[in-house]
């Protein structure tokens, strides 16, 4: 459901539930919060009325010494008005910091959570968006929004007795205005209700058009598109500038109607004063510091509503996040031990959306140690293999197994430390080498990853990088080469020791002195190792134990690369089109 069709009050009360749930582990913080609040709104009524006996009975009569101590108990009361409104400001904060603490890791959590199948077709930059800014915005929720409402709320309410038992005639006067400030109020809620939600969903659009553009920046100066993303970026920026002078319309018109309402409420309050006669000057000016109480709280109240609908707005989007339905990475309870890296396929089908099957009936088994490769033209299914095998996606109909275990009854962790994957496309994160290699785990040790890196021949090069392994790759490792990047991968793997070794498209992006290195050093690596190679080169793959030749997600041949080239049939086909192109 989209942001635009819940617009309902009912729906804002069970999203501000939901928001004010969050605050359930800091229950401490969150009644202390409230607490203060309540003191502030007694604290605030006290000084008009100190003003008003200082005046009536001190000031009036000319009384020195009166004035004097009315004026150091007015001093005193601001001091503790200023030490409760600090102490309340920095618990409101406090709250809202550790509610959005917590929201973030639940996100995040959430995010950690979803298998490949969504972010097939999630954008980036609306994650980057939930996860950040939106999240950001619900601390808001508590800091300014929600609990100061209730502390003006409960000024006004407070004031108003006050004023009434004062003197009923002049609160009635200058209560006149009041209902055309409410229409006012209401209409202002409204229209920055509406207009915030357009304005996130711009900034969704914005972060998410972006992201895009700059990791494909290179794509971009190659073809010549600067011009044409410039223009598309100026319509994006442009849609949230307009959303944002919708907003910034409705404040310069409401807060001028706000001081025009106040200062009638005071003329008629002195008017009916003077006519009246009889009202003291302390009175009045009592009702002046009561009337600006009232209107001020009223003002602040539309400008911290439209906070607190900011983050209801966030809210609204980060909870169709956490609730989306979509695929979950199952967790299975079995933990593999002893890996042998037997594989089996039965009857595979599997499709990235609905039943459009890119995989169909797939059945083959890898006992331990073997090496089996997959070939087949693009599209025919073999990445989908990989992708299985590691749980990245499920499976629709079939099973697959390791050691007689159906992969779905796998701890996962269990399985992907046991499975190594050198992917075509090497992803790096920003940090050295090293940091790239172990990702973190301590039981990769510097020796080992030396060992890994001399096993295939890229120790030299890596000694040789300024700083060596702590040689900061850049995002994405842009500060390396394509087939530095490729190696840095095989390393990852080697060091990990995996039972099942796994490349996809490996050697596809290297020079063919590179590949030439790494093929010597994945004979070493493969042997006695459970083994899958895709490749498109077929003479990589001449000696593998099973080839498995797929076409359009069916397995059209098997067996080893002397037998298949006897049949003469699709292989052999493939092979001779690829040495001719040779």
């Amino acid at each position: 459901m989209s942001s635009e069709s819940k617009t309902g009050a009912a729906l804002d009360f069970k999203i501000i539930a939901r928001i004010i749930k969050l605050a359930k582990p800091y229950r401490r913080l969150l009644w202390s919060a409230v607490g203060l609040t309540l003191i502030l709104t007694i604290l605030a009524p006290i000084r008009p009325l100190l003003v008003k006996y200082t005046i009536d009975n001190y000031i009036a009569g000319k009384d020195s010494n009166g004035i004097l101590t009315f004026t150091i108990y007015i001093l005193i009361h601001i001091l503790v008005h200023s030490v409760v409104l600090f102490v309340h400001t920095y618990t409101t904060n406090l709250l809202g910091q550790n509610v959005i603490k917590d929201l973030r890791m639940k996100v995040y959590n959430h995010i950690l959570s979803l298998n490949s199948s969504f972010f097939d077709k999630s954008k980036v930059g609306m994650l980057v968006t939930r996860s950040v800014s939106d999240v950001e915005t619900v601390s808001n929720f508590f800091s300014q929004g929600f609990i100061s409402i209730i502390g003006d709320l409960a000024q006004i309410v407070t004031v108003l007795i006050i004023m009434f038992g004062l003197s009923w005639q002049l609160t009635l006067v200058s209560l006149v205005v009041l209902p055309v400030l409410l229409i006012a109020s209401e209409l202002f809620r409204r229209g920055v209700r509406k207009s915030f939600q357009v304005v996130r969903e711009q900034v969704s659009k914005l972060n998410s058009f972006v992201q895009e553009q700059i990791v494909g920046m290179d794509v971009v100066q190659v073809f010549g598109k600067e011009d044409q993303e410039f223009r598309k970026f100026e319509k994006i920026n442009k849609g949230h500038l307009d959303a944002f002078k919708q907003s910034i319309f409705y404040y310069a018109v409401y807060f001028p109607v706000v001081e025009i309402l106040s200062s009638v409420a005071l003329a008629l309050m002195i008017w009916y004063s003077a006519g009246t006669g009889g009202v003291s000057i302390g009175l009045i000016t009592s009702f002046i510091l009561f009337i600006n109480m009232i209107f001020r709280p009223i003002r602040f109240i539309a400008d911290r509503y439209n906070t607190m609908q900011m983050g209801v707005v966030s809210s609204e989007r980060i909870f169709e996040l956490i609730d989306d339905e979509s695929p979950k990475e199952k967790e299975g309870d079995v933990e593999l031990t002893d890996v042998k890296g037997d594989i089996s396929f039965d009857k595979v089908w599997f499709a990235y959306v609905d039943d459009d099957y890119i995989l169909k009936d797939i059945s083959f088994n890898l006992q331990n140690g073997k090496s089996l490769a997959i070939v087949g033209a693009t599209g025919a299914g073999k990445s989908s293999i990989v992708n299985l095998i590691t749980r990245l996606y499920s499976v629709q109909k079939g099973q697959i197994k390791i050691d007689g275990i159906n992969v779905n009854d796998i701890e996962l962790t269990s399985l992907r430390k046991n499975i190594g994957v050198v992917q075509q496309d090497v992803f790096l994160f920003a940090g050295s080498i090293g940091d790239n290699i172990n990702l973190k785990n301590t039981q990769i040790t510097h020796e080992k990853m030396k060992e890994a890196a001399k096993s295939i021949n890229a120790y030299s090069f890596i000694e040789g990088l300024s700083g060596g392994w702590d040689y900061d790759v850049m995002e994405r490792g842009s500060t390396l080469s394509v087939g530095q990047r490729q190696l840095i991968s095989f390393i990852r793997a080697m060091a990990a020791n995996p039972s099942v070794l796994i490349l996809d498209e490996a050697t596809s992006s290297v020079d063919s002195e590179t590949e030439e290195l790494i093929q010597e050093a994945t004979k070493v690596l493969m042997k006695g190792r459970t083994s899958i190679v895709i490749a498109h080169r077929l003479s990589t793959i001449r000696e593998a134990d099973t080839i498995l030749v797929l076409d359009k997600g069916r397995v059209v041949e098997s067996g080893n690369h002397q037998e298949l080239m006897k049949k003469q049939g699709f292989y052999h086909e493939l092979f001779q089109k690829q040495f001719e192109l040779a």
